[in-house]
C-alpha cells in the first residue's frame, strides 16, 4: 500500500520537474499591450519596462493585446504599522483577466491571468 501511494505520488510529481508547467508557459503566449510604464514609472506609448496601464477610466486594463473576456482590477493605496513600529505606505495593483486572446503563435486561444 506504501509503496504504490510513493509510486502515485512520485508520478504525479514529475510533472512538476517541467519549468514550463510550472510557471504555465506555452507556444501561445498573449501578447502584452504596446504601452505602459518606464523603468522611472512614466506613462509611455511604447516600449515600456512593465506593460501594465493604470487600473483607472480611460487605461486599458487588461495587460493583453487582442483580449475578449473579462477583466477585474483594484488600485489599493494605504498605510501599514509594521512590528518594528515604524508606518509604510503601499500601492497594489491587482488583476484578473479571463477569456480569449490571440497568442504570439496567431491562434485564438483561452485563458485566464492574474497579477499583484
Amino acid at each position: 500500500m506504501r509503496r504504490g501511494a510513493l509510486a502515485v505520488g512520485g508520478a504525479a510529481g514529475i510533472g512538476l520537474l517541467n519549468p514550463a508547467a510550472a510557471f504555465g508557459r506555452t507556444a501561445g503566449d498573449p501578447r502584452p499591450i504596446p504601452g505602459g510604464f518606464s523603468d522611472t514609472f512614466k506613462l509611455v506609448p511604447s516600449d515600456p519596462f512593465i506593460h501594465v496601464l493604470p487600473p483607472q477610466l480611460g487605461f486599458e486594463m487588461s495587460t493583453i493585446t487582442d483580449f475578449s473576456g473579462a477583466v477585474g482590477a483594484a488600485e489599493i493605496q494605504g498605510t501599514a504599522h509594521g512590528s518594528d513600529g515604524i508606518t509604510y505606505g503601499f500601492d497594489t495593483d491587482m488583476r484578473f483577466m479571463q477569456g480569449t486572446y490571440v497568442g504570439l503563435d496567431g491562434r485564438v486561444r483561452k485563458g485566464s491571468f492574474g497579477f499583484i
